[in-house]
């Protein structure tokens, strides 16, 4: 009698089988690994906050005040942000160094063409510069903002309060600010300075501009882009329609915001709007609801 030699492959329907446990698998492991991707990212956008909180407490901690949320008033329209006055603050001082040195500070700097076309010396001109401190990790765009002159994107904008600019500003952050602690009579804890803007399409009254620039304004993209309402329309919150004004975010949910004393929250897109307005302003004398 002749013995049956063992079996040495699996069957078709073994195969089959095999395959689907296999799909199964990657079908209960795939969404595990993006949520865990994404809290990474959104960790290290939370430590970029933290950061810019220590800039910006180093920096009121040399001249006193906070710095200007953008400079523009009638004797010099420079438009430089507050983001470029904390780079010294942040192991940035070479280029801030490099951007005074041609004068940036002193005129409105896009007229300069170091700083926005570039020069023989200049390969690539100091406004493009890629900072990834204000670049949100999960933000989908490249570090250069495309919708607003292929310039240095920031996703970290300022918050002006329940208006962009001065004489209706009441936040931290607005045209020649210059805000001081002291002037934060809510305590710091209970103030956002600073918040997300990514470059999600989000719907506009009449123009679509997403995403902000870290060095500020220009002629073009005027400092409405680098600073955020926060009031208690459903028109201006979260993820809301206003595109242009309010704070956005590629983090399901809600938006990171740097507070008033250097710490970063995540805060939820269905906060009451009553609280949200009252965190926007230093000093409206508000008692906060939970958030």
């Amino acid at each position: 009698m002749h013995k049956r030699k063992p079996r040495t492959a699996f069957t078709l329907v073994e195969l089959l089988v095999v395959i689907a446990i296999i799909g199964v698998l990657v079908g209960l492991l795939l969404p595990a690994v993006q949520a865990a991707r994404e809290a990474a990212r959104r960790m290290q956008c939370s430590n970029n906050l933290k950061q810019l909180g220590l800039a910006t407490h180093n920096y009121h901690d040399t001249f006193g005040s906070l710095p200007p949320g953008w400079i523009d008033d009638t004797t010099n329209q420079n438009r430089m942000g507050w983001g470029t006055f904390v780079l010294p603050f942040m192991e940035q001082g070479a280029i801030h160094e490099r951007m005074k040195s041609v004068g940036a500070y002193d005129v409105p700097w896009y007229t300069i063409p170091e700083m926005i076309t570039g020069t023989t010396d200049v390969p690539v001109p100091y406004a493009k510069t890629v900072l990834p401190g204000f670049i949100c990790p999960s933000d989908p765009s490249s570090g250069l903002n495309l919708d607003l002159q292929e310039l240095g994107k920031s996703n970290y904008t300022g918050i002006g309060g329940a208006h962009y600019i001065s004489p209706n500003a009441n936040g931290t952050f607005y045209n020649n600010s210059y805000v001081a602690f002291r002037d934060m009579r809510d305590g710091l804890s209970n103030l956002v300075m600073v918040g997300e803007r990514s470059t999600i399409k989000q719907p506009s009254r009449s123009f679509i501009k997403h995403g902000t620039l870290w060095i500020g304004g220009t002629n073009h993209a005027r400092y409405f882009y680098n600073n955020a309402i926060v009031n208690a329309s459903a028109y201006y919150s979260i993820n809301g329609t206003a595109g242009n004004f309010n704070l956005t975010s590629a983090h399901p949910g809600g938006v990171q915001f740097l507070l008033g004393d250097g710490s970063a929250r995540f805060i939820s897109e269905t906060i009451n709007l009553n609280t949200y307005r009252d965190l926007g302003s230093i000093a409206d004398g508000n008692v906060l609801s939970e958030f």
